[in-house]
């Protein structure tokens, strides 16, 4: 009996630390991602992760699940309007959902829905980007400094390459130090940022340990095909884009890129 209750007090601490390293749920401060039912939770955190790992098509049917088993929540509605299609009827019921849902909750949530109330040239509403959005996670770390989801949300917004890199970095530092493994999200964006300012050994090097860190992802192969096919290296970009589509058999991103090198290749 002593051995069953210490196993369900293990789970639970490993739970709480899977969670606490993906989002905030203080009703003082960080955003309220969930309810009171643990399953749910776990499909939301499952959803956060997908997310962060750019693995969209994951996300969305784990947010979609979340708001079929309760609507009354307002995050998972922001993250199906985030993930829907430009003007779409999806994106615009959810978004309305999210602003009604939220009226009773603390400033950083209501600062989350906000985010989509600036609507991108083509009509897309999402949490992502820079500019007026950076402000605004700006004002959402000063109440959460803590808060997992707003601390890569806010370093990922930063309006110049060089203050993105900087920031993730030293976020990716502190975690390591503090023993948080759970870090491919800032390891794939460093990535893409480390290719954007031409630093093109340690790009590869984060994908690399990208893939290391995040073995049952598909996005950690997604990604180092990008890094291949950016420097016109088809046959290796190649190689990862189909291990993409072994983990994943729909990972939408390496279908399209694997159609592209062979559109080049018949060339």
């Amino acid at each position: 009996m002593k051995q069953i209750a210490s196993l369900l007090l293990f789970t639970l601490l490993i739970y709480s630390c899977q969670q606490s390293n993906i989002a905030e749920n203080s009703p003082g401060t960080g955003i309220m991602w969930f309810n009171d039912n643990s399953d749910h939770t776990e499909i939301i955190i499952e959803g956060i992760r997908h997310f962060q790992n750019i693995e969209y098509e994951k996300a969305y049917v784990c947010f979609e699940k979340a708001v079929q088993l309760d609507s009354s929540l307002f995050a998972p509605h922001v993250m199906l309007a985030s993930l829907s299609r430009p003007n779409s009827q999806q994106q615009e019921y959810h978004y309305k959902m999210a602003k009604e849902l939220v009226q009773d909750k603390n400033e950083n949530s209501k600062r989350f829905v906000s985010l989509l109330d600036i609507k991108r040239e083509n009509g897309k509403r999402n949490i992502l980007g820079r500019g007026e959005k950076t402000k605004i996670w700006d004002e959402m770390i000063q109440d959460a400094p803590d808060g997992p989801f707003i601390q890569f949300q806010h370093a990922w917004s930063r309006t110049t390459i060089e203050e993105r890199i900087d920031a993730l970095e030293n976020l990716l530092r502190k975690r390591k130090e503090s023993g948080e493994t759970n870090n491919g999200h800032i390891l794939n964006a460093l990535g893409y940022s480390y290719m954007q300012s031409g630093e093109l050994d340690k790009a590869k090097s984060s994908f690399e340990e990208y893939i290391e860190s995040y073995p049952n992802g598909y996005n950690p192969h997604d990604s180092m095909g990008e890094f291949y096919f950016t420097q016109k290296d088809y046959e290796n970009a190649k190689i990862y884009y189909n291990k993409a589509l072994d983990a994943y058999p729909s990972a939408i991103s390496s279908i399209l890129k694997l159609q592209e090198i062979n559109t080049l290749s018949a060339k």
